[in-house]
């Protein structure tokens, strides 16, 4: 989407215009019209209301669309992201391929969420694969150009709607691999994004298939991995700014099961055919190390992904297995479905042994125990230092993605201890599934590092969007790790 700063609306453009409840619009043919509509009940300025004119107001423009934004002093971030979108997405709706802003001081201490709100509500997933008249009318459903009105040049309301729209541009990307069926987004399809990843930021890659991996002694992903014709990987990015402290370092570990099937321990009809979400957590941190130079960061930041298919076969992995981890510790394999736990372990381990982080957060879409818990919105939060957590929360909170604080108690450790080996991989009771899950990453964590895990099993995929959704992926997590970088400086 190409961003331009203009004076007033072009001729070709539609106009949002964003109306506060009980305030007056400046422009006086706006604020008559808008005032009869109040009389008449038709527009309130309610956040996130729409109400159409497209035969012309004053000189304003010849199409209007005005969103109501509510009280200007209740204003937010996520009230912004979806009015912005609603608005957008009105404009998408009648074939509309310019929209102008028309911004003020208020607004412009959102501009990340403006830009955002207008490239996400832009997305659609289905225009990588229809045809015909269906891929005509998504191309006429596009929004190319975003005008804002009253933005200087360099100030930081321009900044922050670059910055929005470029974030926004990562993550429609990372919705379209999340989307993206098996057979598309393989592991050599990852291979390439890690690679493009790397170079955008300037990184160093290693790319560990199944023979690096067994020299390693990575056993807990090649168990995974055994009942796929592919090779498992462990995808590491080393990003490393002149000037990083070695003793800052931020790793990010992401889940990657390119699609799981479950095992032996099969998923049923009407929860399988969604499992290539199961990559979420992986193409999450892929995703965001585009942005790393981009955005300045300035710690060095480690990025691993545990890549795999989880499927069956006569090789394929057993419930009753005893497989050794890379960290030394034995895991007996009571549920082939819970084989995220079994990647992260080793990508864990192996990430703290080789780069000594001081913090390290991983992302997973691990429980469906979480969802349970927490319904679509929240993602579980864990971890063993709670400052940690708290940054983390707060950052999610900021740009509208929640976050909830869940427990590990000593009594969850218990849970998984093994009858055979060290530990198993599900636990000995049926209830807090989402925290057994996290107390089983947690034995591969050591004491000195400061570790969060995120279960974003519910928000990482929606059949209820939010305004700048639509249904499927949302790419959950990222944003969050953009502030979460920038506030920890």
């Amino acid at each position: 989407m190409k961003l331009s700063l203009v004076a007033k609306p072009s001729a070709r453009a539609v106009v949002i215009y964003p109306v506060y409840s009980k305030e007056k619009p400046h422009d006086a043919a706006v604020a008559k019209f808008i005032q009869q509509l109040e009389k008449n009940k038709e527009f309130e300025a309610k956040s996130g209301q729409l109400f159409y004119k497209y035969d012309g107001i004053s000189n304003l423009a010849s199409k209007v669309i005005f969103v109501g934004m509510g009280e200007k002093k209740k204003l937010d971030y996520a009230a912004v992201l979806d009015a912005i979108a609603s608005a957008v997405k009105s404009a998408k709706s009648h074939k509309e391929h310019t929209v102008c802003i028309i911004m003020d001081d208020e607004l412009g201490k959102f501009g990340q969420a403006v830009g955002e709100a207008a490239v996400l509500a832009n997305y659609n997933q289905a225009r990588q694969w229809k045809t015909g008249k269906s891929a005509k009318t998504i191309q006429e459903q596009h929004i190319d150009v975003l005008e804002v009105t009253d933005v200087k040049k360099n100030s930081a309301a321009h900044h922050a709607i670059e910055k929005g729209i470029l974030i926004a541009e990562v993550k429609n990307d990372l919705r379209d691999w999340i989307n993206s069926p098996p057979n598309i987004a393989n592991p050599e399809f990852f291979d390439q994004r890690a690679k493009e990843a790397a170079k955008a930021s300037g990184a160093k890659l290693k790319i560990l298939k199944n023979k690096e991996l067994k020299k390693l002694g990575c056993g807990a992903i090649l168990a995974v991995n055994r009942g796929s014709p592919d090779d498992a990987r462990l995808i590491v990015m080393d990003y490393n700014p002149h000037g990083a402290k070695k003793d800052e370092t931020v790793a990010l570990v992401g889940k990657g099961i390119i699609f799981d099937s479950g095992g032996y321990n099969l998923k049923p009809s009407g929860h399988i055919e969604d499992m290539q979400l199961d990559k979420s957590g992986a193409a999450t941190v892929i995703a965001f190390a585009r942005l790393l130079k981009k955005l300045n960061i300035k710690r060095r930041v480690i990025i691993t992904c545990a890549m795999t298919e989880n499927l069956i076969g006569p090789l394929a992995q057993k419930p009753s297995e005893i497989i050794k981890s890379y960290s030394g510790k034995t895991i007996e394999v009571t549920n082939t479905d819970a084989e995220g736990r079994l990647v992260l372990a080793d990508a864990i381990a192996y990430t703290i042994k080789e780069y000594k982080p001081k913090y390290l957060i991983d992302l997973a879409t691990l429980t469906g125990a979480c969802m349970v818990a927490l319904g679509y919105r929240y993602a579980g939060l864990f971890g063993n230092d709670k400052e940690l957590a708290e940054k983390i929360r707060k950052a999610g909170d900021e740009i509208n993605e929640d976050l909830w604080p869940m427990p590990i108690h000593k009594e969850h450790h218990e849970q998984i201890k093994g009858t055979f080996a060290d530990i198993q991989n599900t636990s000995t009771v049926r209830y807090a599934g989402a925290s057994t899950a996290a107390a089983f990453l947690e034995e591969f964590v050591d004491k000195k590092t400061k570790w969060a895990h995120l279960d974003i099993a519910g928000p990482a995929f929606t059949q209820t969007p939010k305004k700048y959704e639509t249904k499927g992926a949302t790419g959950f997590g990222l944003r969050t790790l953009v502030r979460f970088m920038e506030e920890l400086g």
